[in-house]
């Protein structure tokens, strides 16, 4: 499982993507997205969602979201991707996890 943290948006997408490409699985596993520490998403971080998805079913896998805050839940209902993507209220204890990274989180500017 990956833990994801902060905002889904320009500041927050190129960390996770960067996350994505070193998240090793095999073919046929499901990459799990924790996102209850996300607080926001917007059409950066839907894409990047669905270039993770496409990927990993490319692979014969799946991805899975899980724990999504109410505004980010809101945000994937108004796209349509709780329709074309697993979004589970919390962890079932049954997805496979992939190695657990350090949370994605924006970089402070100075």
């Amino acid at each position: 499982m990956l833990t994801v943290r902060g905002r889904l948006d320009l500041s927050g997408v190129p960390r996770l993507r960067e996350r994505l490409l070193h998240v090793s699985h095999s073919p046929g596993s499901r990459l799990t997205l924790d996102l209850s520490g996300v607080t926001s998403c917007d059409a950066l971080g839907l894409g990047l969602l669905v270039a993770a998805a496409r990927c990993a079913r490319h692979s014969g896998g799946d991805l899975c979201l899980v724990a999504p805050r109410p505004a980010v839940a809101q945000v994937l209902r108004a796209s349509g991707l709780s329709r074309i993507l697993q979004v589970l209220p919390a962890f079932d204890g049954q997805s496979a996890a992939t190695p657990r990274l350090h949370p994605v989180t924006p970089a402070k500017r100075s």
